[in-house]
């Protein structure tokens, strides 16, 4: 399955907690420098081209820190941001759950407790929606989101990729 990257104008990214999360803590968005990587996704919040599911918003609001800026931020664009697991989705999931439930894709302690997370639905959500994930799990190890999105045909960038892709840069004052 192969979207067509040179139509930067219907490319839909979903973003996982990590992302979200590398997002937030390397590119805070209340400093001056950063402002138009935040300008930008909130541009594509606005046509439905930077989204999240269900499954991350529960993720972030379940986190116990002392930040909480994300959950804010995300309360703040829910209604365009924050995107339903369908039927569809859940059945796309299943062999993905299957397929990678012993190999360390999930966390021991969210299965002790029967708690769902968020990573087969995120891949199963881009493969049924032809998306783009961000993330910034490690892109090596093969129990980890890139492997397994590769796996299923889904294309997985971080979130530096993803700056590259939208042609987001720094640029020096000019003297």
């Amino acid at each position: 399955m192969q979207i067509g990257f040179e139509d930067k104008e219907n490319i839909v990214y979903v973003i996982d907690t990590s992302g979200l999360i590398k997002l937030e803590s390397t590119f805070p968005k209340n400093n001056i420098t950063f402002k138009a990587i935040w300008e930008e996704i909130e541009e594509l919040i606005e046509t439905s081209q930077f989204i999240t599911i269900d499954f991350v918003e529960e993720e972030i609001n379940n986190y116990e820190g002392k930040e909480d800026f994300l959950k804010k931020w995300i309360k703040k664009w829910k209604y365009r941001f924050v995107f339903p697991t369908n039927e569809e989705v859940f059945n796309t999931a299943i062999p993905i759950v299957n397929e990678e439930y012993n190999s360390g894709f999930f966390d021991s302690k969210k299965l002790a407790i029967g708690k769902e997370e968020a990573d087969p639905y995120l891949i199963a959500y881009c493969k049924v929606n032809n998306c783009i994930l961000i993330t910034n799990e490690n892109k090596n190890k093969p129990n980890k989101i890139p492997k397994v999105s590769e796996k299923n045909g889904v294309k997985c960038i971080d979130i530096y990729d993803f700056l590259i892709e939208r042609e987001l840069k720094m640029e020096r004052k000019k003297k």
